[in-house]
């Protein structure tokens, strides 16, 4: 039997919960085992399996960590150290989700080329000490935007940031469909089945944009009030530009 256990600290608990449940949706394939446990104000996950299936498990452990460490640690990296005076903050957080999404998958590969599993991993402590490189080149890129701040509080530049970053994310997905009603905007797939975006569920603006920049999807239909000339729409079309089709509600 192969076990290992990850353990974060309790601040860091909705990533626990996060990790927790990624980690059992991707093993339970595979027959794999997930529980976790509190104590002494750390939250540990164990994972448990089939000796045969330590390669695949391992994999799994290694993709889930990595993926958490490339969006929730580095959005927290980023509220520490982007110092923009925008006012506008679905723009805002529009640039931080295309910071995080930026040159993703190269972060995913140094926190996978410099995890190695043992018996048990502290997630604090590898990001801490291992991964000194990957937050100096998350740094590079934020100090960028710190030292043209002021450039950036015209809309015209700012655009063209956002618009640049976001060019530069890999695809994901072919086709996402938005469709605007009167409680706010519901994200779907190619069959107008709802997406789970894993974003603030209030469907605003906010909630908008920022899941769009998830996604990464090479074309967006907008079904809306063909009059719509809402911020979130016109923010969505400057960004994205190409890829946006406007069609009337259905």
């Amino acid at each position: 039997m192969f076990e290992f256990s990850i353990t974060l600290d309790e601040q860091n608990a909705p990533q626990a919960k996060k990790l927790y449940k990624n980690l059992k949706d991707s093993t339970k394939i595979v027959g794999g085992v997930v529980t976790s446990y509190y104590e002494n104000k750390n939250i540990h996950i164990v994972v448990a399996c089939d000796e045969v299936e330590k390669s695949r498990i391992s994999f799994f452990v290694c993709d889930e960590i990595a993926e958490i460490i490339s969006t929730d640690f580095k959005l927290k990296f980023i509220d520490e150290k982007l110092h923009l005076s925008l006012t506008n903050q679905t723009n805002l957080n529009a640039l931080k989700k295309a910071l995080v999404a930026f040159d993703r998958e190269t972060d995913k590969y140094i926190i996978s080329h410099n995890l190695k599993l043992g018996k048990n991993i502290v997630i604090e402590s590898f990001y801490e000490f291992k991964l000194k490189q990957l937050r100096q080149k998350w740094f590079e890129l934020i100090k960028l935007a710190n030292e043209n701040a002021g450039y950036l509080l015209c809309n015209d530049t700012f655009i063209d940031l956002l618009k640049f970053l976001i060019d530069n994310i890999e695809i994901s997905r072919n086709l996402v469909n938005v469709v605007k009603d009167d409680f706010g905007y519901k994200i779907c797939d190619e069959n107008f089945v709802e997406i789970e975006t894993g974003e603030d569920s209030l469907r605003d603006d906010a909630f908008l944009v920022t899941s769009l920049i998830t996604l990464s999807p090479k074309r967006i239909n907008v079904y809306c009030d063909m009059n719509d000339n809402s911020s979130a729409l016109t923010l969505i079309s400057q960004i994205f530009e190409n890829r946006v089709v406007m069609l009337p509600n259905i």
